[in-house]
């Protein structure tokens, strides 16, 4: 068996591979299911490989970089959702200011009205 290997034996490369999708698939938001299905067709071999490969081997190798991964979108989520509120109270607060403003120029036009139709009345009456 000098140089050869089985068909099925994974080598450092395909390790990488797998490692590399499984990691990219989980940071996307993916499960690692759809991540071995990706690998699957990848490496020509099957879902169930992958997932055993990376289960019995990987995992212990690249399972802190997944936990921190799987972290990241949370973190992110909240500080978007955080942003957003706070964005969301901004406006609000925004749109209440320009309703009040807009309620004040209302009245005042009102007013101005008021005063060229009197304006208007008191020139005819004097012709």
């Amino acid at each position: 068996m000098d140089g050869k290997r089985r068909k099925d034996q994974w080598t450092a490369d395909d390790d990488e591979k797998l490692a590399e999708i499984v990691i990219q698939a989980v940071q996307n938001g993916k499960t690692q299911l759809e991540a071995f299905a990706e690998a699957a067709s990848l490496l020509n071999r099957t879902k169930q490989a992958c997932g055993f490969r990376w289960n019995k081997t990987l995992r212990q190798q690249y399972g802190q970089m997944l936990n921190s991964v799987r972290k990241r979108p949370k973190q992110l989520m909240r500080s978007h959702l955080k942003l957003a509120l706070n964005s969301f109270d901004e406006l609000t607060e925004a749109y209440n200011e320009l309703e009040t403003r807009y309620r004040e120029l209302q009245s005042e036009h009102e007013k101005i009205l008021k005063w060229l139709q009197q304006g208007s009345s008191f020139i005819e009456q004097h012709k």
